[in-house]
């Protein structure tokens, strides 16, 4: 008889659980489903439960556990899958969520959702083709499917099919009427039609909406559609888009980077090599097997000009550029994230050490396709700047080329450009934390040069784009390559860099005056955080107005 009332009781309880998470009252299913499970209740329903109530609560770390839990017993749940991959989309986890989808699909081809985020998670991933078919295979299997068809209306607004938007999106706001992806491409289409005002009006009833933020499409595309309204000068309503679209990008992601914040990593190694003495570099005794003729690491901050750098060097046929790619195994983590222990290692790495972790880093290159043989050989990633004490340890021989940039503008197109959200590009998500960070990698930049015997040249945007050929030639003399005037078309230099990229799609565009001074258009909304950039600004010699 205690079997049936624990049974009977047991049922009572999902019954309940399913009633709240039918009804999406998921706190009230966490509050019933995580009490029975602390009774000692092992039911899957209420495990299934307390992580859908965790996750809408953005608990993912949590609501994982609990899926991870379940999906060993259930390993073909479609729902799962589904629910474990939109978990793993909010901590940025993009290709274990492109797997849990396509473990759903695979468990339930018809599973319309598991299209609609596998697209989703392939569009974010940066392959817009597959995404678009992941869209339509939803549609086809749900007709009003609104966040599929949103989605493609949004995608066509790269093209030219101005009807197919308005076609999409209508169909999605049938089915949904306050679909924020939809509403933002129609008023996308607003703009390029010149329809500014109603375009404006559009993005006004999305911000408005508190349910905005909930989905990243929706942010994302507030985003593109800054971009139109600041092509139209519309810089109040633009800045208002970039800001709506950061801040709920950047909940999205807080969970997940609170912490291991790049600002503090940055703290961490100001205050070591603040008191620190100068660093003896012990010269490189092994060559790579297939050894560089030179070795240039381009270095910078975000959007300070190091893609364009990079395209100018990579269109010489004796230089071989790596474009951000990680080729230092897991010694940055190992030595630069472990605190002062991981330093101090460093610092007295021995001969074996440093040719073991030099093999390391040649052996990633080759992985990405680098021939370096009897070249000159760049390796471009400005986020690796706060990794120079690596740098320079294991390659003392190595030429820096800091690229540089009015402080200013870096600041300004690093908030309103769309990243992949890692430790670096979360600082970029709010204003002030973004030019706090700027400052502070410039002030760590400095204790290095006065700590480290480096070989470092910079290389200003701007002189570029005033006197090409000077400042090109400057940069050849540093590296000890011959000027070319072949550089002067650099459109083969960008053969290797990512062509998702915010800089490679601007490169196409060649060199123009109008990148410098972007910030001016933006001074009111930029006051909070100018003096924040003023001290750089001047040391860098850059007109204070």
């Amino acid at each position: 008889m205690a079997v049936e009332q624990r049974n009977a009781e047991v049922a009572g309880i999902v019954s309940e659980v399913d009633a709240a998470v039918r009804a999406s009252d998921f706190p009230r299913a966490l509050e019933i489903s995580d009490a029975a499970i602390r009774r000692g209740i092992d039911d899957p329903a209420l495990l299934f439960a307390r992580g859908l109530g965790l996750a809408e609560l953005e608990k993912h770390e949590e609501a994982l556990a609990d899926f991870r839990r379940l999906v060993v017993r259930f390993p073909q749940a479609p729902l799962l899958r589904a629910a474990m991959g939109k978990s793993q989309i909010k901590l940025g986890r993009l290709r274990p969520a492109l797997e849990s989808f396509d473990a759903a699909i695979a468990a339930a081809p018809d599973f319309a959702l598991a299209h609609e985020r596998k697209g989703l998670v392939l569009a974010m991933l940066g392959n817009p083709g597959a995404a678009q078919g992941a869209y339509r295979r939803a549609v086809e299997l749900k007709p009003d499917f609104a966040d599929a068809l949103a989605n493609l209306a949004m995608m066509a607004t790269g093209g030219e099919e101005h009807s197919q938007i308005k076609s999409y999106a209508e169909r999605a706001l049938a089915a949904d009427p306050g679909n924020a992806t939809a509403i933002v491409a129609l008023a996308l289409l607003d703009v390029r039609l010149g329809e500014v005002a109603a375009g404006e009006a559009k993005l006004a009833i999305v911000l408005a909406d508190p349910e905005f933020g909930n989905d990243p499409r929706a942010g994302l595309a507030v985003g593109v559609l800054g971009d139109a309204l600041d092509d139209k000068d519309r810089t109040e309503t633009a800045f208002a888009a970039y800001s709506a679209s950061n801040e709920k990008r950047r909940a999205a992601y807080a969970e997940r980077f609170a912490a291991r914040r790049a600002s503090d990593h940055v703290a961490r190694l100001t205050a070591y090599f603040a008191r620190s003495a100068v660093w003896k570099l012990e010269p490189e005794r092994a060559s790579s097997p297939d050894a560089a003729v030179g070795h240039v690491f381009l270095l910078g901050f975000a959007r300070s000009g190091t893609t364009l750098l990079e395209a100018i060097l990579g269109s010489r046929a004796d230089t071989v550029v790596l474009d951000e790619r990680y080729c230092f195994g897991d010694a940055v983590p190992k030595f630069l994230w472990s605190g002062d222990a991981g330093l101090d290692a460093l610092a007295v790495l021995d001969d074996r050490e440093l040719a073991r972790w030099r093999g390391v880093y040649w052996a990633a290159v080759r992985q990405h396709g680098a021939e370096v043989a009897g070249k000159l050989f760049v390796d471009k990633n400005p986020l690796h700047t706060p990794s120079l004490p690596l740098i320079a340890k294991l390659f003392p021989r190595a030429k820096i080329l800091l690229a540089l940039r009015d402080p200013r503008d870096v600041v300004w197109s690093c908030f309103r450009h769309r990243f992949e959200v890692t430790p670096d590009s979360f600082e970029f998500l709010a204003l002030a934390d973004c030019a706090r960070h700027y400052a502070a990698v410039m002030n760590l930049l400095e204790v290095y040069r006065r700590v480290l015997p480096i070989d470092l040249c910079v290389h200003r945007y701007e002189d570029m784009v005033d006197d090409f050929d000077m400042s090109v030639r400057a940069v050849c003399e540093f590296i000890d390559v011959p000027w070319n005037e072949a550089m002067r078309d650099f459109s083969e230099g960008t053969r290797s860099i990512d062509g998702r990229s915010v800089s490679a799609r601007q490169i196409r565009r060649g060199l123009y005056k109008g990148a410098v001074g972007q910030w001016r258009k933006y001074r009111a909304q930029l006051g909070p955080v100018l003096p924040i950039l003023a001290p750089w600004v001047e040391r860098f010699g850059y007109p204070p107005e």
